[in-house]
C-alpha cells in the first residue's frame, strides 16, 4: 500500500493497485458528512487530461447524521450521480483530518524506499494505538523550507479502520484505487486556482467541529494546521467567542511560513466555511489581517462548471451563491480538490 512518493513530489497515499491513479470520481468522508464527486473531462479531451478549460463537476453533499449512516447515504449518492453522468466505478478516498494523525519530522537518514519503516517508531508516541497497526506514508517538506536537515511529513492512520472504510465503499461498486488527506486534495485546489510557484497561497477551511489550514506555493504544501476550538453549533454566541481564538491561529501559521521557514509573504487567503459562516469569517480577518481574504467560491468560478445534487441537479452561479449552495461547497471541498490530482499528476510529470 506504499504511495508514489518522491518521483512526482505527489503523494498518492495508501495507494491500491486495483484501479488506474487517474479515475474521475472523487469521494470524501468525514464523521459528520459525505460528498461525492464525478469529473466529466472538457469536450475533446480525455479521462485525465483536464487542461486549461473550466471542469464540468457533479457532485453531491451530504450531512451524516452518525457514522453508521454512511452506507444508505453514500448509496443514494451514487444513485443520483449516476443517474445523470457516467458515473466512475473507480475513485479516489480522501479522508477527513479526524481520521489520521499528520506529522512533520526529521527525515531519517535511509534510501527512499526505506523511509517509511524508519519513521515508523518515531511516530510511536503520536498515536493511541500500537504503531504496528498503523498505516503511514510520508511527503517530502520542501527543501527550501528545511533550512538545515530535510524534514518529512508523516501520516498514519489506524490499518483497521481503512480496511472497514474502503470495505464500505467497495460494498456500493466504488473500487478505491488510492486514499488520500485533506491536506493534499486541497493543495491540488489551491494549485488548479494558482499554479505559478510564486504565488504563496493560504487557505482556511471550518467546518462543524473541525478546521484545517495549509499554506502551499504551486504543487508543495509548505504547512498544515488543525484549527482548535471550532464550535459545533455555529451559533452567534460561538462565534464570539471562537473568532479570536481563530484569528491567532491563522496569524501564528501564517507567520511560521513566513518567518520560520523564511518563505515570501502570503499573497491571499482563501476561506471556505459551512454553516453559513464564510462571510462573517471573511469579513473578520479582512478587517483583522494584513493579507487579502477572499472566500473560495470565486475563485472556483473560472475552474469548476457545478451542478450540484442535493437532491435535484442544479446548476450552480458562482457569482450568486445561496448559503446552501456555500455550506455544500465547503462540506465538499475536499473531493473537489480529489478531482485535480490527474492533472497535477500530468504537470508533476512534465516537469520532472
Amino acid at each position: 500500500m506504499a504511495g508514489w512518493r518522491h518521483r512526482l513530489k505527489l503523494p498518492g497515499l495508501f495507494s491500491f493497485a486495483n484501479g488506474p491513479d487517474m479515475a474521475p470520481a472523487a469521494l470524501y468522508v468525514s464523521g459528520s458528512a459525505l460528498a461525492l464527486a464525478q469529473a466529466q473531462p472538457p469536450r475533446g479531451q480525455a479521462n485525465g487530461e483536464y487542461g486549461v478549460a473550466r471542469l464540468p463537476v457533479c457532485m453531491r453533499a451530504d450531512a451524516l447524521a452518525k457514522p453508521s449512516a454512511l452506507s444508505s447515504v453514500l448509496a443514494e449518492q451514487i444513485k443520483s450521480l449516476r443517474a445523470a453522468t457516467d458515473l466512475s466505478a473507480d475513485c479516489h478516498l480522501i479522508l477527513a483530518p479526524e481520521m489520521y494523525n499528520l506529522s512533520l519530522i526529521e527525515r531519517p537518514e535511509v534510501d527512499d524506499d526505506q523511509v517509511v519503516d524508519a519513521v515508523r517508531w518515531t511516530i510511536q508516541d503520536q498515536v493511541d494505538y500500537p504503531v504496528d497497526d498503523a498505516l503511514l506514508d510520508v511527503f517530502d517538506l520542501p527543501n527550501s523550507a528545511s533550512r538545515e536537515r530535510p524534514m518529512v511529513f508523516v501520516v498514519s492512520a489506524q490499518r483497521e479502520l481503512l480496511r472497514g472504510l474502503v470495505q464500505r465503499v467497495t460494498d456500493q461498486d466504488l473500487r478505491v484505487n488510492c486514499i488520500d488527506v485533506s491536506e493534499l486534495a486541497l493543495r491540488n485546489l489551491v494549485w488548479r486556482c494558482f499554479p505559478g510557484a510564486d504565488q504563496s497561497v493560504a487557505l482556511l477551511r471550518l467546518t462543524a467541529n473541525s478546521g484545517l489550514i495549509s499554506v502551499s506555493r504551486g504543487e508543495e504544501l509548505y504547512l498544515s494546521r488543525r484549527i482548535s476550538g471550532v464550535p459545533t453549533d455555529f451559533a452567534e454566541d460561538n462565534w464570539t467567542e471562537f473568532r479570536e481564538r481563530m484569528l491567532l491561529q491563522v496569524q501564528r501559521s501564517i507567520d511560521y511560513y513566513e518567518s520560520a521557514m523564511g518563505q515570501p509573504h502570503c499573497n491571499v487567503l482563501m476561506v471556505a466555511c459551512t454553516h453559513g459562516w464564510s462571510n462573517r469569517v471573511c469579513d473578520y480577518l479582512t478587517e483583522m489581517l494584513a493579507i487579502p481574504v477572499r472566500p473560495i467560491s470565486p475563485l472556483l468560478q473560472d475552474e469548476i462548471d457545478l451542478s450540484l445534487f442535493n437532491p435535484q441537479a442544479e446548476q450552480i452561479d458562482w457569482a450568486n451563491l445561496s448559503e446552501e449552495q456555500t455550506n455544500a461547497v465547503a462540506a465538499g471541498l475536499p473531493a473537489l480538490g480529489g478531482l485535480f490530482r490527474p492533472a497535477l499528476a500530468a504537470a508533476a510529470s512534465e516537469a520532472a
